[in-house]
């Protein structure tokens, strides 16, 4: 297929991204570069089928239909690069695919991947491909259920990978990733070669701004395990854990409804009502009642259960991961209908706000446009803000701004903005400077 680079970027600038740049802009890169870095880069181990050849094509075909829509909807999809017989059946839920082969394979093209994608919802469904005939044709769907999002959506891991062939996600224009047994091998974002995305959950300064409350979960914890035979202790990664996966999945709820919103993270003591927020003024506030409390009461069940079903010292992530009783499943759940809670808040105008407990203080909150404005901001290279450049103040909407000036009145707390085109941003105050970083919701 012909290319025309010029007429993407003019059409699809490159945008802020979320990945580290193997090859930086203005160097721009395409799918065959792609291939070329994918090829060369594919996980020891495991075998890449296709040639350097076919694959670029595939590229080229997935990066060609991410710049299309379907009745006004954007084409994103996942492309599955194995045969069908490799696949396995789905004989229980979350395990394998279920296998749904057309009567005659179909040739690989954009306009047919763009007809496809509306049938085959990203989160649930791919659409497989493989050589037929020395030609890569469509040979069907592939229905995978959900639970593959875990990692990214919150909630624990608990899909075994059921092929090590080539994956190829099309989240928008022109942004395209190859993955490998769930692991990101190789995308164009920004213009360039990603190897690797960013996710401030990784980071050590994210956790560190809740430590105080991971403390005061363990000692609620230790008194609740008092009076056992054996008392089993929480260790502080699996609260901070869990809490995460409850944030992330609020986050991903938030992006599937494409209204954007704003949650603020107040750094506040026990009891404090939210009127007693400097420049704060919500419109909807909440009482003190154990309702708005419940994700407390839900993670404490959550960790008295783990430790109820062990005589170890200690429970941690992987007791969490490996435990499929129907009761911790139920835990989880309610811990993510908080989540769908604290989403649905966000869907009017205004912030949903939370302390570091997790607790809801109100919503519908308007950030003073009285409160000092941030004179620079500035946007994190890398997870941990280490690396940092300047950002202009005046190029974000409203959302950001209020964010911006959140955290500069309340050093202590924590801003998620949430764009209704697809963008996540988490803001916090460093050192008295404003530093946000651009979290990558790709799964």
């Amino acid at each position: 297929m012909p290319w025309s680079p010029v007429d993407f970027h003019v059409r699809y600038p490159p945008c802020r991204g979320h990945a580290r740049s193997v090859a930086s802009p203005p160097t721009f890169r395409y799918p065959p570069d792609l291939a070329h870095y994918v090829r060369d880069h594919w996980p020891p181990g495991h075998n890449l089928r296709l040639s350097e050849e076919l694959l670029r094509e595939a590229l080229s075909a997935a990066f060609h239909a991410s710049l299309t829509s379907e009745e006004a909807r954007p084409s994103r999809f996942r492309l599955l690069l194995t045969p069908p017989d490799e696949l396995p059946e789905r004989g229980v839920p979350n395990e394998g695919v279920l296998r749904l082969v057309f009567d005659a394979p179909r040739p690989l093209t954009p306009d047919a991947l763009r007809q496809l994608s509306p049938s085959a919802p990203f989160e649930t469904t791919l659409i497989g491909a493989h050589v037929f005939g020395g030609e890569l044709h469509i040979w069907g769907l592939a229905h995978s259920g959900p639970a593959w999002l875990a990692p990214t959506w919150g909630g624990r891991d608990v899909v075994p990978n059921w092929t090590y062939d080539p994956i190829v996600h099309a989240t928008g224009p022109g942004l395209i990733a190859v993955r490998c047994a769930g692991k990101l091998v190789g995308a164009l974002e920004q213009g360039g070669l990603a190897d690797t995305m960013m996710d401030v959950f990784d980071s050590d300064w994210l956790p560190a701004m809740f430590a105080r409350e991971r403390e005061e979960v363990q000692r609620e914890h230790d008194a609740m395990q008092a009076r056992a035979t054996s008392p089993t202790a929480v260790a502080s990664s699996l609260v901070g854990r869990v809490s995460q996966h409850m944030l992330r999945r609020a986050i991903q709820l938030i992006l599937g409804a494409r209204h954007g919103g704003l949650i603020l993270i107040a750094d506040v003591p026990p009891g404090t009502r939210s009127a007693d927020l400097a420049g704060l003024s919500l419109k909807y506030r909440f009482d003190h009642s154990e309702p708005a409390r419940r994700y407390r009461t839900l993670a404490l069940q959550l960790f008295g259960r783990l430790a109820a079903a062990t005589t170890n010292p200690l429970v941690d992530w992987a007791d969490f991961a490996s435990d499929t009783s129907p009761d911790l499943e139920k835990l989880e759940q309610a811990i993510f209908e908080i989540s769908r809670v604290i989403a649905a808040l966000a869907a009017i105008d205004g912030a949903v706000v939370l302390d570091k407990r997790f607790a809801l203080l109100g919503f519908g909150a308007e950030v003073s446009g009285d409160l000092p404005a941030s004179l620079r901001v500035w946007r994190a290279l890398d997870a941990e803000g280490d690396r940092r450049e300047l950002d202009g103040v005046e190029e974000v909407g409203t959302r950001h701004r209020a964010a911006y000036r959140f955290v500069r009145q309340h050093p202590g707390g924590l801003a998620i903005v949430v764009s209704h085109d697809g963008g996540v941003s988490f803001v916090a105050n460093r050192d008295g400077e404003v530093v946000f970083w651009e979290q990558s919701v790709s799964p």
